[in-house]
């Protein structure tokens, strides 16, 4: 079984199955480590929170999922945990058969973008497996450069023309939509970027608002430029149910 097949069985047995003990038996590690600012550490954490989300009814729809090596992104929508539907980017390491770690930014989708999209819709297929190294480059130089480095002069020449697909809420598509962005987030880390084909995942941190946060940024590329981008932004807690952090 692939890596990325192991972890996107595993998330939907364990979400939408009936048997919550046996999911977590047959594909988490018993030493499995927890970032989320959700749950407590290990799989008692995960089978506490699984089963919170059971009782209330809540589904989680996979939208897109992307792999390289031993890490697996899941891009989802969960509903009846919240008020809202939440968006959320879950990252995984996989490792000897089973689930090893979990990452999180996860956010409300509050409405529709600017121009008519909304959080999770959008292209989904993987192609341009042959392209992955240079996509995944394109959206690091992206990162380090632009996002935390600041140099918004360069911007334009990432995108076709200034055109870009946008899922943020109450954003319009276009890079100038992307400089309002970035100009309300401070981007002051670049942690891991994964990417699979034409699409590429990176994970940050940073302030927004002034508060701590954590960045999701999964970008869609197509003929060398960035066409789709969808972004989650999470408040890093005081305190965390656990004490391994959120990188």
């Amino acid at each position: 079984m692939s890596t990325k097949n192991l972890v996107v069985e595993g998330v939907l047995e364990l979400t939408g199955g009936t048997d919550t003990d046996a999911a977590l038996d047959k594909y988490y590690a018993p030493a499995f480590i927890q970032h989320s600012p959700l749950c407590a550490a290990g799989p008692a954490g995960l089978r506490q929170l699984t089963e919170r989300a059971k009782s209330a009814g809540a589904r989680y729809d996979l939208l897109r999922s992307i792999a390289e090596g031993d890490m697996v992104l899941l891009h989802a929508r969960v509903t009846g945990l919240a008020e809202v539907p939440l968006i959320l980017f879950n990252l995984y390491r996989a490792g000897d058969g089973k689930v090893q770690e979990h990452w999180e930014a996860v956010g409300p989708e509050l409405g529709p973008t600017a121009s008519g999209h909304d959080m999770g819709d959008g292209s989904a297929e993987v192609t341009d497996l042959d392209r992955t190294e240079a996509n995944k480059e394109l959206v690091r130089r992206l990162l380090e450069d632009v996002f935390v480095g600041g140099d918004l002069s360069t911007l334009d020449g990432y995108t076709e023309g200034g055109e870009l697909i946008r899922h943020a809420s109450g954003v319009a598509d276009g890079v100038s939509g992307l400089r309002e962005t970035l100009a309300a987030a401070d981007y002051l880390k670049l942690h891991r970027v994964i990417a699979e084909g034409n699409f590429v995942f990176a994970q940050s941190e940073g302030t927004l608002n002034g508060k701590p946060h954590a960045f999701g940024d999964l970008f869609r590329v197509a003929d060398g430029k960035i066409a789709e981008y969808w972004d989650v932004r999470t408040e890093i807690p005081e305190t965390l149910p656990h004490d391994n952090g959120m990188f």
